[in-house]
């Protein structure tokens, strides 16, 4: 009768081992969770900083007059009156001519 008790303990054992492992709820499954836990905190981590660089550039595009200038002329290729712009070609086949 100890033989079935003690075999059936065992089992039991095993069995609730088993389902606190790899069951649905168990320790897999939560060190799954953690890990993409951990990974969604960083993605918000880093749109938290991208945010707050394009508040700045709105800022700055609302308030400062130079920073738009500064941005038309390197973008857009903008100049002043009376500014010329003189570009060189690095281009060395012409050199070899």
């Amino acid at each position: 009768m100890k033989k079935y008790i003690i075999f059936f303990l065992i089992v039991f054992i095993l069995f609730i081992g088993y389902f606190a492992i790899f069951g649905k709820n168990g320790l897999i499954q939560a060190r799954k969770l953690k890990k993409e836990k951990e990974k969604i905190s960083q993605t918000i981590n880093n749109i938290k900083k991208e945010n707050s660089k394009l508040i700045d550039e709105i800022d700055k595009l609302r308030s400062n007059d130079k920073y738009i200038e500064e941005i038309a002329r390197k973008e857009l290729g903008l100049v002043k009156k009376d500014e010329f712009i003189y570009r060189f070609s690095n281009n060395e086949k012409r050199k070899r001519r």
